[in-house]
């Protein structure tokens, strides 16, 4: 089993602040992290550079993206400080693609951040933010919603009362799919323009075979968080607990294909005889997070 992020709660709410996901920010705490970089905020802004003051500023958002990403492992001790480490999946982006450049390596950060947290009830996700957008919201808001329609989903979700940064919050989750410099290579929400404010189009995870194992390492690590020690699953309670499809935005022909071809790789097996397709692991997580480039030419 892969070292995850070891997240005991999800992130805070509004843990972003005003801040997006910058990858080269990302980039430089990967690196520091690799070594089991300490210390409190100032320090790790001098050893990185990612800028920060007294009361605010872009390391602890980063660090709370970081995991939520899967990236690294972070835990806070006695007087605010940090220590830091590599999960097994950021020690592979590490030395494979350590400026995120990698369109494979942000669709993989984008379904990370998108996981859910743990199988309790209301489903909640580690980044509640991103999971509820791209995992849960899909009857509520549908194919294109607005940023007004994301903002009362969100005031549903999480009450409105003394949460003055929700309509703050929703805008930094969009303009991470606008913005090159964070997410918006996935092309995963695109904008138009339409009557009084945009609309926000979800758009399908690539489909072609050199993503394939990408989402095969987002999936066995998910199925590790959700279902540890579990080697068998339902295809419809892997689909439904952990909104993992939804994410990828695919239709069934599609996850078809996509779990025909983790078949065809020795991964999983499939037994479709049953009422619902059962998935058998054959494979540790550790293997399937070494062949994530594989697709790559």
């Amino acid at each position: 089993m892969a070292i995850l992020s070891h997240i005991t709660a999800p992130l805070p709410l509004n843990f972003p602040q005003t801040f997006l996901p910058n990858r080269l920010l990302l980039a430089k705490l990967l690196a520091f992290s690799a070594n089991n970089g300490s210390g409190d905020k100032e320090t790790i802004s001098a050893a990185t550079g990612i800028p920060t003051g007294k009361s605010t500023g872009k390391v602890n958002p980063m660090i709370y993206y970081a995991q939520g990403m899967n990236l690294i492992s972070a835990r806070k001790a006695e007087g605010d400080i940090w220590q830091l480490g590599l999960t097994d999946m950021g020690k592979v982006i590490l030395q494979e693609d350590p400026f995120l450049s990698e369109l494979q390596t942000l669709w993989l950060l984008h379904l990370m951040l998108c996981r859910r947290y743990g199988l309790g009830l209301p489903a909640r996700g580690i980044a509640d933010p991103w999971f509820a957008l791209f995992s849960d919201s899909g009857f509520r808001l549908g194919h294109c919603f607005t940023q007004t329609d994301y903002l009362a989903f969100l005031k549903e979700r999480h009450g409105d009362e003394s949460k003055g940064y929700l309509k703050s919050l929703t805008g930094v989750v969009l303009r991470s799919y606008l913005e090159e410099s964070c997410l918006g290579n996935t092309a995963a929400l695109q904008q138009e323009k339409a009557g009084k404010e945009p609309l926000f189009i979800r758009q399908s995870a690539p489909t072609e075979t050199g993503f394939f194992a990408v989402y095969a390492a987002g999936f066995y690590q998910i199925w590790d968080e959700l279902f540890p020690g579990e080697t068998q699953l339902a295809l419809t309670d892997f689909s439904i607990k952990t909104g993992f499809f939804s994410v990828l935005g695919w239709n069934e022909a599609i996850v078809m294909r996509w779990l025909e071809w983790l078949v065809d790789q020795g991964l999983i097996q499939m037994d479709r005889h049953t009422g619902s397709a059962m998935l058998l692991r054959l494979c540790e997580t550790d293997a399937v997070l070494e062949q994530i480039y594989s697709g790559l030419v």
